[in-house]
This record gives C-alpha cells, sequence and structure tokens, in this order.
C-alpha cells in the first residue's frame, strides 16, 4: 500500500470516528436541560461544520495523485487539527 492510500484510509477512518464521537455528543445533549441542549447544539453545529470541511479537503485528497496529495495533507492535517481541538473543547465545555 502506498503512503497516500494508507493516509487515504487513516483520515476514513478518523472521519467515521468523528460522526460517531459527534452522535454520541448529540445524545448527551438531548439529555441536558433545555439551557445547556441549546450549549450542545451550537456546539455540535460548529463541530459538524468543521468536520465538513475536513470531509471536503478529504475528498480532493483521495481524488489527487499521490505527489499532489502528498502537498494536500498538509491542509488536511490543519483541517484534523482543528477538529480535534474543537471536539475536545467542546466536550470538555459541555461536560461542565
Amino acid at each position: 500500500m502506498s503512503m497516500h492510500s494508507e493516509y487515504i484510509a487513516t483520515m476514513e477512518r478518523q472521519l467515521r470516528k468523528w460522526d460517531a464521537d459527534l452522535d454520541a455528543l448529540a445524545a448527551e445533549g438531548k439529555k441536558a436541560s433545555a439551557e445547556a441542549r441549546a450549549v450542545y447544539d451550537e456546539r455540535i453545529k460548529g463541530l459538524r461544520e468543521s468536520r465538513d470541511a475536513a470531509q471536503k479537503t478529504f475528498l480532493q485528497i483521495r481524488e489527487a495523485t499521490e505527489s499532489a496529495g502528498a502537498q494536500m495533507q498538509a491542509a488536511m492535517q490543519g483541517a484534523w487539527e482543528t477538529m480535534q481541538e474543537a471536539f475536545e473543547k467542546a466536550s470538555s465545555d459541555t461536560r461542565k
């Protein structure tokens, strides 16, 4: 398996994990009070937007040639880090 293929597989797994984590966070939000639910909903909306941006970048990398994909991985890494930080912050903030 090439480095490009390995990277694609890793990102696909990460995107599926984020989807599951977002679903779990949304389920927690449904159990919260009305005020807390509003916070959950806003955080989840932002997280889904970040996830969608990461998905868009991922699709571009997947369609790219291996050499072009390597150059695009930096953009995906940035999107990944942003999403991870946002998810961690949302999880932390809503569990307080």
